[in-house]
């Protein structure tokens, strides 16, 4: 083999092992450190995700509540006028509150 040729192949023997291979051993660690940064941050995001799913859920069951309330509202709306009329025509006084005297006792009483 020519002595130039062999001292061409330890030399450049010698920058892969003591330059090249670091390298790339220092940007592999880098590759990683970013790999488990990335996965660590796209947990907390699933969590925060998680999260706001499980405090919005309930809108729905509010929507429905709001929906069911104006319905128990308008029934109860219903009932204070057929109260009224029937006190109207029983005679007794009406009060700022739409109960008759009478209703006002029988309500405290119970």
């Amino acid at each position: 083999m020519n002595p130039w040729i062999a001292a061409i192949w330890w030399i450049m023997l010698v920058a892969v092992v003591f330059v090249i291979v670091p390298m790339v051993v220092a940007l592999l660690i880098r590759a990683v450190t970013a790999a488990r940064n990335i996965e660590r941050y796209t947990a907390e995001a699933l969590a925060g995700g998680v999260g706001i799913a499980q405090n919005t859920a309930n809108v729905v069951a509010l929507q429905q509540t709001i929906a069911v309330a104006t319905q128990v509202l308008a029934g109860a709306e219903s009932i204070e006028r057929s109260t009224a009329a029937i006190g109207t025509a029983l005679g007794a006084p009406e009060r700022e509150n739409g109960r008759t005297d009478r209703e006002e006792a029988v309500w405290k009483a119970s």
